[in-house]
């Protein structure tokens, strides 16, 4: 059990979470141990040491503190005060020693009044494990781990790794980000995910305690139960998600995501980089094509060794609908075809005095060349997506 950390009860210094700890362990503890129709000493748990409260710690007290070995009669106990409680006293003793071994070892965050159940060693482990069956970057992945591993040796909580939430091809991330779901604003290529350097943690299967002690034991890894709208985040949920994400800043060095994206870690500091220019450089280096990229918006030169011509976005690109257009291609074409008939001429000495030269005529540009464009484009962004272990973050 979580350790209280001052006194609650009757002139207590009653800190919220010191209380909602002490009320659910009168909540779950019956008055008549054993009878499965004795009532608990408290019916509800809130965080506030009112009138309720306080008698409930004096009934406890009658019960168990305040009488002789065999519960017979009442006595004097001197390590004990009349309605409160204090860290390691005989009414602390005592309500550890009552309540159901289920409910043993109960934890709170600081300054929070949602109590949970403690996850198990074998249920930490369960997380564990699933986390080697995902796709990270390979030191990135004792990073997760670590993190998992310090959360709940902290906090009794054991996180893991939600949905889609460990490497995502490039297919993924258009599919999330074309959802309708507002999950991401990343295209394909743009997410630390897609180069398993990023997790989402969750908390799925949290066992807490509503307010009359039910316990929840299908929670989500988003806290779908505690927070069913998910329109706005209460203060209880986000003290969870900042435990998560103060954790994983410290000691296992990941970084925080968009300050909105709570489940989210990564494994270096992106402030101030452009993702659009390091996808640009991973494509340079996956492809045939030269790329330039910045804010979501990316040019090539098309396979053709000139200029950079606009081609939309990453999620156009890879929809094959880059804006690619005519004119562009016919100018990339024909500055190609200029180029290759430059290098092909011979020297002046073996030229004919006066001698025409006759610039390359390339043919006009159809729909279908840019069709083949476009699905040429989705192709280089293919090549890096099975390229991303090669993906650099500078």
């Amino acid at each position: 059990m979580q350790k209280i950390t001052d006194s609650v009860g009757d002139g207590g210094a009653n800190k919220v979470s010191d209380v909602a700890l002490i009320q659910a362990i009168l909540l779950r503890t019956l008055k008549q141990a054993g009878i499965p129709a004795a009532a608990s000493y408290l019916l509800n748990y809130d965080g506030d040491c009112g009138n309720k409260t306080k008698a409930a710690i004096r009934a406890f007290q009658a019960d168990h503190v305040f009488v002789t070995s065999n519960g017979l009669a009442s006595a004097p106990n001197a390590r004990a005060t009349d309605g409160v409680v204090k860290l390691d006293d005989a009414t602390w003793e005592k309500l550890l020693e009552k309540v159901p071994v289920a409910f043993s070892d109960m934890r709170v965050l600081p300054g929070g009044k949602i109590v949970y159940v403690a996850a198990t060693a074998e249920q930490l482990q369960r997380r564990i494990s699933a986390v080697a069956g995902l796709t990270f970057a390979l030191a990135f992945r004792a990073k997760v781990v670590a993190c998992i591993n310090l959360i709940h040796e902290g906090h009794g909580i054991a996180i893991g790794v939600c949905r889609e939430g460990d490497r995502r091809t490039f297919q993924t991330q258009y599919d999330l980000l074309t959802s309708g779901r507002n999950v991401t604003s990343a295209g394909p290529g743009e997410s630390n995910h897609n180069f398993g350097m990023a997790v989402d943690l969750g908390f799925e299967k949290l066992r807490w305690l509503k307010k009359n002690g039910e316990v929840v034991e299908k929670e989500t890894s988003w806290f779908h139960v505690l927070n069913p709208a998910q329109k706005v985040i209460g203060s209880e949920e986000l003290l969870f998600w900042e435990k998560m994400r103060s954790v994983g800043t410290s000691s296992p060095g990941l970084f925080r995501g968009p300050m909105g994206d709570r489940p989210h870690l990564q494994n270096w500091d992106d402030s101030g980089v452009d993702m659009a220019t390091r996808l640009a450089d991973l494509l340079t280096r996956s492809g045939t094509m030269r790329w330039r990229g910045a804010r979501q918006a990316y040019s090539c030169d098309l396979g053709m060794g000139g200029e950079y011509y606009p081609v939309g976005t990453a999620r156009q690109i890879w929809a094959r609908q880059s804006t690619v257009t005519t004119a562009s291609l016919t100018l990339a074409r024909v500055a190609h075809a200029a180029a290759t008939a430059a290098s092909q001429i011979p020297s002046p000495a073996t030229v004919p005095r006066g001698g025409p030269r006759i610039p390359p005529v390339t043919p006009p540009v159809t729909s279908a060349d840019l069709t083949a464009m476009k699905q040429a484009l989705r192709s280089e962004f293919e090549l890096a997506d099975a390229n991303w272990q090669n993906w650099t973050p500078r």
